[in-house]
């Protein structure tokens, strides 16, 4: 049973979704959190979104508020007036204050969002609290998801046992700086507030800004950490023993959330992780293995198992990289080399049955230099035309 103290939950539907499916989700801290959000790099913002980012800068969160149904985006004042009158009405209905709530919003771009219809089942999501409720939330934010995502893990810190708590959505307009997506961590364990925002950062710069599905970037993407300290008196700085492993587990989890991301991708196949090594930097290695997991006839080529190494070399070629020398390039399926020194090197059908795997890896090698990066992406096929044809009828 997945429990966080101090952290209770609930997902409810009050008909935000035409679908009757649960549309409103709440997660509740007994106590006020240590907070950090990263947010959409989309210069067009939703309401939540560019009211979220003041009230984050207050730091003196203690529940999330997250409805799907609605994007509440381009929506103009009203769409302001809309979340802040469901902050109000949260702060009515526990004596807390509107800005001790961070807002977020997934769904429909430019559709208004019923906040009065939010408002009247405002008592019901509160009294549907409970600790182990986890995934009734989980279920109220999803929109496209086929699946919910859920990632947790426990570490023993001295005499005490912490949780760490992810849980996120989005399938399809995934593109970095993050994508549709949103995610919320949670943990019972306490830092030091500026060690806190790093540590969220580093790991969403090593999972949800290193994912692509379809190059779109959303206008509602957030990532929120939330920390109470409820799970004991440790308080962890950049001298504590086990920072290296608390960060190792919390990369984990990011990690696993947004490979979840890619493999529920909208009329996706398959999963891919491009990881290019010997780079002369690490921004140079993203950026190829970005180009790549953005390339459309890559993207169908995997979709049809088709191991075209020409796709693959002529996305490297076309990436923003200052530097590239063709003549030294390494492409492999796996650990099945296909072309070295820019040439083929094997023609076999071994590549195309590696190709038809649910799960590719493809590694390249530069050799100009010792860095490395990755990106995770998927197919696009028949599938996903057919179900972006007609999203909103």
């Amino acid at each position: 049973m997945i429990k966080v103290k101090g952290f209770k939950f609930s997902g409810i539907s009050v008909g935000l979704k035409k679908s009757g499916k649960k549309d409103l989700g709440l997660i509740f801290s007994e106590k006020q959190c240590k907070a950090h959000a990263v947010f959409t790099k989309n210069k067009v913002l939703a309401a939540p979104v560019l009211v979220g980012k003041k009230i984050i800068k207050r730091n003196n969160i203690q529940s999330i508020i997250v409805n799907s149904g609605s994007a509440n985006a381009c929506t103009g004042e009203d769409g302001i007036l809309a979340t802040n009158e469901v902050l109000k009405e949260l702060s009515v209905n526990t004596g807390m204050k509107p800005y001790n709530f961070f807002p977020s919003s997934t769904g429909i771009i430019g559709q208004p969002l019923d906040y009065k219809l939010i408002n009247k089942n405002i008592p019901k999501l509160i009294k549907r609290l409970k600790d182990t409720s986890s995934k009734d939330f989980a279920n109220a934010i999803t929109t496209t998801d086929k699946s919910i995502k859920i990632s947790h893990k426990k570490l023993k810190i001295g005499k005490n046992t912490y949780n760490f708590l992810g849980i996120a959505k989005g399938a399809g307009m995934i593109h970095p700086n993050m994508a549709t997506m949103l995610c919320f961590f949670l943990t019972d364990l306490d830092f030091e507030l500026r060690l806190f925002k790093k540590i969220i950062n580093n790991a969403t710069d090593l999972s949800f800004n290193s994912i692509s599905v379809d190059g779109d970037m959303s206008t509602n993407d957030t990532v929120i950490g939330l920390s109470n300290g409820m799970g004991g008196d440790a308080l962890i700085t950049t001298k504590s023993k086990a920072l290296s492993t608390i960060s190792n587990s919390i990369n984990g989890i990011f990690y696993d959330l947004a490979s979840l991301i890619v493999k529920d991708a909208e009329g996706g196949t398959k999963f891919c992780k491009i990881t290019v090594h010997g780079a002369s930097s690490q921004s140079s290695a993203k950026l190829v293995a970005r180009k790549i997991s953005n390339s459309l006839l890559f993207k169908t080529a995997l979709f049809g198992s088709d191991s075209n190494w020409g796709r693959i070399i002529a996305a490297i070629g076309s990436s923003d990289v200052s530097y590239i020398n063709q003549n030294i390039i390494d492409i492999s399926i796996g650990n099945y080399l296909i072309v070295k020194n820019g040439i083929e090197y094997n023609k076999s059908k071994i590549a195309d049955k590696l190709m038809k795997k649910k799960e590719v890896e493809i590694n390249i090698n530069l050799n100009s230099g010792k860095h490395s990066s990755y990106m995770l992406t998927n197919d696009i096929g028949i599938n996903y035309v057919r179900f972006n044809s007609y999203y909103t009828t």
